[in-house]
């Protein structure tokens, strides 16, 4: 990366990281999240949490929801790649085994017509 565009993204992320600080500061209050749906008075299923923790879970949730998507879909390729990396490896050695010099062994046991 350029220096121009190492510029360009910190001009871009510090305002935006100031922005999301100023906001989080802003919207501290508590706020209830009812996870039963049909019973919302349940004080067991309920979480009382500030804003911006909130939206951090979701944030991060989303992050690795999106993350696991991706290494997923990404599968078939991997799974190419390993098939070709073994594949070159065997072509690999395949050359190295014809390059190897051969020598030429004589008759093991000496019979008729063999050297004495």
């Amino acid at each position: 990366m350029t220096n121009i565009g190492r510029l360009v993204k910190w001009l871009i992320l510090v305002p935006v990281l100031a922005v999301i600080a100023l906001l989080s500061v802003a919207n501290d209050h508590r706020v209830k999240l009812n996870f039963n749906p049909f019973e919302p008075a349940d004080p067991a299923m309920q979480v009382e949490l500030a804003l911006y923790q909130v939206g951090f879970a979701a944030f991060v949730a989303g992050a690795l929801i999106g993350a696991f998507v991706v290494w997923n879909s990404q599968r078939k390729y991997r799974r190419l790649a390993r098939d070709n990396r073994y594949e070159a490896a065997r072509w690999r050695a395949k050359v190295e085994h014809a390059e190897r010099p051969q020598t030429k062994a004589g008759p093991l046991i000496a019979g008729p017509g063999g050297a004495s």
